[in-house]
């Protein structure tokens, strides 16, 4: 292969790494921008109540005194049918505390919440939430890693993309 041709391809091939590199970049930036939410189903019974939420804030929080997580109790048989309609049984709120966990209690006291009755449970917050969990009073009943889908998990789809490129030079020039 004469040297312009090799040049050429070089030049193309920066080009290319540098378009993955900012694709990944782009993937980073989105998990700083993302929402947390997750959601676990509860029985509110004796056995089970209270419900405990618990909120791991990490230490990026630059508001605290306005930053929350919302945490919603819905019929679980609406919800289940359709989760755009179904009836809000009580809404709650879990303050920030940067780099610390929070947490709240919720039990048949709170309006709205009836012994015997089957919630949805979501808690929902900036992403600046790490993680959350929902449990009861007999184990622990879920927790889910900060995010939904890719714009959640974005730091971690960019480190992928970046690590693919970073692998794809290495391979590449180790081939000429």
């Amino acid at each position: 292969m004469n040297d312009h041709s090799s040049t050429v391809k070089r030049i193309g091939f920066v080009l290319l790494l540098a378009a993955v590199v900012t694709a990944g970049l782009a993937g980073i930036g989105g998990a700083q921008t993302g929402e947390y939410t997750t959601n676990e189903t509860v029985k509110l019974t004796n056995d089970t109540e209270p419900i405990t939420v618990s909120v791991d804030w990490n230490e990026s929080i630059t508001d605290p005194a306005n930053t929350s997580a919302a945490v919603v109790f819905y019929n679980e048989t609406e919800y289940a049918a359709d989760p755009a309609n179904a009836t809000i049984a009580f809404e709650g709120v879990i303050p920030s505390d940067p780099g610390n966990t929070t947490e709240a209690e919720f039990n048949q006291t709170d309006s709205g919440l009836e012994l015997g009755n089957e919630y949805r449970v979501t808690v929902t917050g900036p992403a600046t939430v790490d993680t959350a969990s929902i449990e009861d009073s007999s184990g622990f009943l879920g927790g889910v890693v900060g995010g939904g889908g890719l714009e959640g998990n974005g730091m971690l789809v960019g480190l992928g993309v970046i690590g693919l490129a970073v692998i794809g030079t290495a391979v590449y020039t180790m081939r000429d």
